[in-house]
């Protein structure tokens, strides 16, 4: 460890400690008011096993099936005020299927346990890339996990944002290593929630990078054929119409039947539409006209993955709190990259915008829950960070000596 490293572990451990423990502190006090009500099931899950129910015993043609959805969920779940249909893609469904052998319940540890192994695996594989983080507190790379407020709720939750970050970092590993193909399979298996996939794929379109690609579009096509299979057109056709009652045709009506709120959105759109005081027309081209600003400038970076994925969370149309655990991979390699370079001008700007995102979002939820203004230093992020970061030993590309054939 050099000097500059010494001395700056001496002054920054402190507050990084301090830092951790209050944030870890808040997702333990939102896993302990999350979780009851979610075990009895009042929460994402349940919605979740109850489209795993509906493909088990044959009736996946009504996932998208508002009426149906709820009578099911009632059947298999419980009666409640206020349940959500399935809104994702139905292939996701069969994710969900074998956990419906459990009852409801049990199905909620057994998911649970299976997001802790998930986010553990995530964190070994982004480990490597964090190592200049552990010369100021060893701890401090598995915190960036463990006391993420978004991670704590996406557990909570039973939501699927952990195997959305678990894909995206397996993804970065291939990219980096050179098996372009392999890092846009696995993007492509994120299509369940296309809002962030689609967007990835586009930049590489425009970075024509065709392997990738090539891989995106081959996972792209199972995960669409699959859901087709399942629902039939009709079912998709019903499951394309709710997209617009979301996006596009959306109103308070319809924010209610899917449990929409823009000002819980960490995105271009959950900011606009709270400072625009609703979902006016005005909001929706100002939303419009900035998410293709970002997708512009991240377009004239040169390839990351990591810049990509932070774009397609600003310009997504519907972005929870809970996938925001997918900013763990931009944040944390601009935060490390930061640390290991020389001084230059944005330096500090990336150091203070990444700790802001990862302490943040433990702030907002005692400021009357305002997690739109996430957006603001993500956004911030992707302007002024170039998606550079050192690759660790074991994932650098081998390069050739062009002197040998």
């Amino acid at each position: 460890m050099t000097r500059s490293n010494i001395n700056l572990r001496q002054y920054v451990q402190p507050f990084v400690v301090g830092a951790t423990l209050i944030s870890l502190f808040f997702s333990v006090c939102g896993l302990i008011l999350t979780a009851p009500p979610v075990y009895r099931g009042l929460g994402d899950f349940r919605q979740l096993y109850a489209a795993g129910y509906m493909v088990r015993t044959g009736q996946a043609a009504q996932l998208h099936d508002f009426a149906a959805s709820d009578a099911v969920q009632d059947q298999v779940v419980g009666p409640a005020e206020g349940a959500l249909p399935f809104n994702h893609l139905a292939v996701e469904s069969l994710l969900y299927a074998p956990l419906t052998f459990l009852n409801y319940r049990a199905a909620y540890i057994a998911f649970l346990a299976l997001n802790v192994a998930l986010l553990v695996f995530a964190c070994k594989l982004l480990l490597p890339y964090l190592m200049p983080l552990a010369e100021i507190w060893k701890f401090l790379p598995a915190a960036i996990f463990a006391a993420f407020l978004p991670v704590t709720l996406a557990l909570a939750q039973g939501q699927d944002s952990i195997l959305l970050l678990a894909l995206l970092i397996a993804a970065l590993r291939a990219f980096d290593r050179g098996t372009d193909l392999t890092a846009g399979i696995l993007v492509g298996l994120t299509l369940f929630k296309f809002q962030y996939g689609l967007p990835v794929a586009l930049l590489f379109l425009i970075w024509r990078r065709w392997r990738f690609l090539l891989g995106f579009a081959a996972s792209a096509a199972a995960m669409v054929g699959t859901s087709l299979v399942l629902t039939g057109i009709n079912g998709f056709f019903a499951y394309l119409h709710s997209l617009t009652e979301m996006s596009s045709s959306f109103s308070s009506t319809y924010g209610l039947r899917y449990g929409i709120h823009p000002n819980l959105m960490p995105n271009l759109r959950g900011l606009v539409q709270a400072l625009a005081l609703g979902p006016t027309p005005t909001a929706f081209h100002i939303t419009a006209v900035l998410s293709l600003l970002v997708l512009i400038w991240a377009a004239t970076r040169r390839p990351s993955l990591p810049l990509a994925v932070l774009a397609a969370i600003l310009v997504s149309y519907h972005h929870l709190i809970t996938d925001t655990t997918m900013v763990i991979l931009p944040a944390a390699l601009a935060l490390t990259a930061s640390l290991s370079s020389a001084t230059n001008s944005r330096k500090d700007a990336v150091v203070a915008l990444a700790a802001l995102i990862f302490l943040v979002p433990a702030l907002l939820l005692l400021a009357g829950v305002r997690f739109y203004l996430l957006a603001i230093p993500m956004l911030a992020l992707c302007i002024v960070w170039d998606g550079f970061y050192s690759l660790p030993l074991a994932t650098q590309p081998i390069i050739k000596d062009p002197s040998h054939n």
